[in-house]
């Protein structure tokens, strides 16, 4: 049986040249029920109030929805943008872009070419080389003779693209949490057809305030959430840390090596990915002479990454269609043949900075502060107290050797052990059980799910289609085209 559903409060009205601040929206109850919405979304029937929807609602404002806002103020002319109302929710302050990975002298691993508009439109105001020009940087970057800007340099790209969506038309809404996605169903709509979908927001410093909005176009962008392997212990501690968080808790690490006493100060770092490589040269560089970093991985040898031209088609915006066209037997084959790209390797400069780095410790006289532990299966992680003093213990087993087992303790545990991908997005849509399972969720070629017939509304994905897209899904190089593909969807252009 149908509930009687309604919203209390007009729902906040915001478009692309609304004046007033989307985060000016009004609340509707604490919670709000739905069809098939999860158990902390529901509450008794909540009023009916007028409630214009959205012509797009797109949720999360990381680089993904920044691409998909400029390929709106580049292809849509400015009287049919003013004519559409248009929301980007992001739960941060303010754009920000992997900020706990900046670390100095990094560097991007894609070339600046591939920025958010170029390979669509060189001539859009919104390319790097704009940006480089705007700062008065343009002819100093081209004697760098690089395409690989410093990751800082291209996050704060990003943040002046940011910006300027955001001076353009005013449509992003900061600090504001999406926790879920349903369907109204409810004497409001008066055909069997549901042309909406709700999005329920809640305000990132203040839960108690939720806001319930209507759309009829949704995108979800909300990235992927840092992982730990099983074997960590649920409640972590200040002595365990992802990569994700490393240069926020860099400045409490070294002041914690500065503390230390005795025989020193001992870091792991977990993994055999480029984070994790820079983190450990940061490390050997930056934390005092008397501590030791230990990089634990389970490969026998750290390996380079593939950049070379021809492997590197395989991110051009065209092989998608290839791709997504394979069954999911061969798209599995080209996985594991391409993983090279991206998936637990390092970038060659590094590695060799880091080999020259263990082998000057083998010379008279040098001490050996930095070690490389492969071949090791982390199997345990446990946190102790030790005279007044917290303690990570390892208990690591040999890859081919299983009755070779260490324990080894640490001062500080850094898990460079990647991303989830898929866990956001399957809580955003358990709201939408009842017209797409979490577990058959099926996307096409232009990143739609799709949803029973009788749904109108539609729903993009992005970020989570590795498996059916190509390896480019969760990187930038392919985000300027792909963002006005699903532009001119929404659009029906």
């Amino acid at each position: 049986m149908k509930q009687e559903i309604a919203l209390k409060n007009a729902i906040a009205a915001s478009d692309l040249h609304d004046s007033s601040s989307p985060a000016s929206s009004s609340s509707v109850s604490d919670s709000c029920s739905s069809a098939s919405s999860p158990t902390d979304l529901t509450s008794p029937e909540p009023e009916l109030a007028g409630a214009t929807p959205y012509d797009l609602i797109v949720v999360g404002f990381g680089p993904a929805s920044l691409s998909i806002a400029i390929a709106i103020l580049d292809t849509l002319a400015p009287e049919f943008r003013r004519s559409q109302r248009i929301l980007f929710l992001e739960k941060k302050s303010e754009f920000s872009w992997h900020g706990g990975m900046l670390l100095p002298h990094a560097r991007m691993q894609i070339s600046f070419i591939k920025d958010f508009a170029t390979m669509r439109d060189p001539t859009s105001k919104f390319t790097f080389m704009n940006y480089l020009h705007t700062k008065g940087r343009l002819l100093d970057f081209v004697n760098l003779g690089t395409f690989y800007p410093l990751r800082e340099e291209y996050e704060d790209y990003m943040r002046w693209c940011a910006e300027m969506v955001q001076q353009d038309a005013e449509c992003v809404a900061y600090g504001e949490t999406v926790v879920g996605l349903s369907v109204l169903e409810q004497e409001y709509f008066t055909t069997e057809k549901i042309p909406h979908l709700a999005v329920t927001s809640v305000r990132t410093h203040d839960p108690a305030r939720r806001t319930i909005r209507l759309a009829r176009n949704v995108v979800l962008c909300p990235g992927a959430r840092p992982q730990f392997p099983s074997c960590f212990p649920p409640e972590l501690t200040s002595r365990i840390s992802h990569s994700a968080e490393f240069m926020h808790k860099s400045s409490e690490l070294i002041a914690l090596a500065s503390q230390s006493s005795g025989a020193g100060f001992a870091v792991a770092v977990i993994g055999a990915g480029q984070s994790a490589a820079e983190i450990v040269h940061y490390l050997h560089a930056n934390l005092p002479l008397a501590s030791h970093i230990d990089m634990i991985f389970q490969a026998g040898a750290l390996r380079p990454s593939d950049d070379s031209p021809f492997v590197n088609e395989i991110f051009n915006p065209e092989a998608v269609d290839g791709i997504y066209s394979l069954s999911d037997d061969r798209r599995r084959a080209m996985f594991d043949e391409y993983k090279s790209t991206n998936y637990s390797v390092v970038r060659s400069d590094l590695l060799e900075t880091l080999y020259a780095t263990v082998y000057e410790q083998k010379l008279p006289g040098r001490t050996a502060r930095l070690g490389m532990k492969n071949l090791q299966i982390l199997e345990e992680v446990n946190v102790i107290d030790k005279q007044g003093s917290e303690k990570v213990i390892l208990k690591l087993r040999d890859r081919y050797n299983s009755g070779q087992i260490e324990t080894a303790e640490y001062d500080f545990v850094i898990a460079a052990t990647g991303y989830d991908k898929s866990a956001i997005f399957t809580e955003l849509l358990s709201g939408l059980n009842r017209y797409v399972p979490a577990s058959e969720v099926t996307v096409d070629r232009g990143y739609r799910v799709k949803l029973e017939e009788n749904v109108e509304a539609r729903l993009w994905v992005q970020g989570c289609n590795e498996a059916t897209h190509g390896l480019s899904d969760t990187l930038l190089s392919i985000m300027a085209v792909r963002g006005k593909e699903i532009v001119d969807q929404i659009f029906d252009k």
